[in-house]
């Protein structure tokens, strides 16, 4: 569900948060039409672009995310690179092809792609007027002006993706800005700097860059072990641990700013039925086939998880009820529709509220009636908890006995 009064073209944004990209986005246009337009090319700027560009989006596939919201790309070095070797027309072109490799295998939305290529391109070109204003003619005054690029484009990167994740997220600043973070990004940008010298020098010379690069891909791959701590193996979907700290974070958030929130509780229907009649292998592929009909229904910021046995839930930041419903039949349809070795349907509960004053205990057991209901309507169905009407005692013993 989109929030009230937004552009149905940027639905996945708060309307602050799309206004902020639209800034950016122009800003960096006009970056852009300033330093990179007439454009003035030598043979050797495209025999460096056609070296570069395979180089930029082949490292920039294999990037490591490091968090939810926000990832470090081994690609930081090759253009950062590309910045300072080639004019800013080609460098700006290089960004842009790195991304279509990634963006065909991921398929994220389209805003989140033109921000992402916004926010290479705008801190590159300002990093090369930077690097530009110095004087290069020694090796001195060289390393200076490479090292206040470096410091330019970090600085503007984090401070675009900081603002946004704030307006979009409610993620603290504090949060982006991790020391850890930050030096992990300075130095494959830095190390983007040495090749430049290097290829200046003598191109084989790049070559020892590599070593470093490929350090800098094993040490991305510890964060990923962390994050395989927050992961169901089974489904593939986020534990509870994790569901329960974002839900409550986002509750926070709902509180502070007034904002919408909603939460299913999807039961898979006679799951005990299939692991008796089917087998558990069968039971297995029922729960990652509905685990894969949550992913396909839920926006980048939508949080699945698998509750426990045959539950799922799902928590719709900047989702009102309405809309809550529209995600749930969305599920129901999908899972309905899947193609499995057995039928597999879902009764979905539906809960949603603004503002401040509920519990993650209380929106989840909200969710849970509401699930119930669904169950007790017969099931393969979506609905939402009557207004201070709780599921009866009985029915639930009587839902109980019929699964069991």
């Amino acid at each position: 569900m989109r929030p009230a009064r937004q552009d149905p073209i940027l639905s996945g944004l708060n309307p602050a948060a799309a206004a902020f990209e639209f800034a950016v986005v122009w800003v960096t246009m006009a970056g852009f039409a300033l330093m990179a337009v007439p454009v003035h090319l030598e043979d050797g700027d495209w025999r460096t672009f056609a070296i570069l560009v395979p180089i930029i989006a082949a490292v920039h596939l294999i990037g490591a995310e490091r968090q939810k919201h926000q990832g470090s790309h081994l690609s930081l070095a090759p253009i950062f690179a590309a910045a300072l070797l080639l004019p800013p027309a080609l460098a700006s072109l290089a960004v842009v092809l790195a991304f279509i490799p990634e963006t065909i295998r991921s398929r994220p939305r389209w805003y989140i792609v033109v921000f992402n290529v916004a926010n290479f391109v705008g801190p590159a070109l300002l990093a090369r007027a930077v690097f530009d204003a110095f004087d290069g003619s020694t090796n001195t005054s060289w390393a200076l002006a490479a090292l206040a690029a470096v410091g330019a484009f970090v600085g503007a990167q984090y401070a675009v993706l900081a603002t946004m994740l704030r307006l979009a997220r409610g993620v603290r600043v504090r949060e982006t800005l991790r020391v850890d973070c930050v030096l992990i990004d300075a130095g494959l940008v830095s190390l983007g700097a040495l090749a430049a010298a290097l290829w200046d020098v003598n191109q084989g010379l790049v070559a020892l860059t590599l070593l470093p690069l490929a350090l800098a891909y094993r040490s991305l791959a510890i964060p990923g072990l962390v994050e395989a701590t927050r992961v169901e193996p089974k489904t593939g979907l986020y534990n509870m641990r994790h569901f329960q700290s974002v839900l409550s974070q986002e509750l926070q958030r709902a509180g502070r700013f007034g904002r919408p929130l909603a939460v299913l509780m999807i039961d898979v229907d006679h799951l005990r039925e299939i692991n008796t009649t089917r087998g558990h292998l069968a039971g297995d592929r029922a729960l990652k086939a509905v685990a894969g009909a949550l992913e396909c229904a839920t926006r980048e910021y939508d949080v699945a998880a698998r509750f426990g046995g045959d539950e799922f839930c799902v928590v719709l930041p900047e989702t009102e009820l309405d809309g809550a419903l529209v995600v749930a039949e969305r599920i129901r349809t999908l899972v309905e529709q899947a193609p499995a070795d057995v039928a597999l349907t879902v009764s979905i509960g539906v809960a949603a509220h603004r503002g401040g004053g509920a519990t993650p205990e209380s929106l989840i057991a909200l969710a849970d009636r509401a699930a119930y209901r669904a169950k007790f309507s017969g099931r393969n169905s979506v609905a939402v908890p009557p207004e201070g009407d709780p599921v009866d005692e009985a029915e639930r013993v009587l839902l109980d006995t019929l699964e069991a």
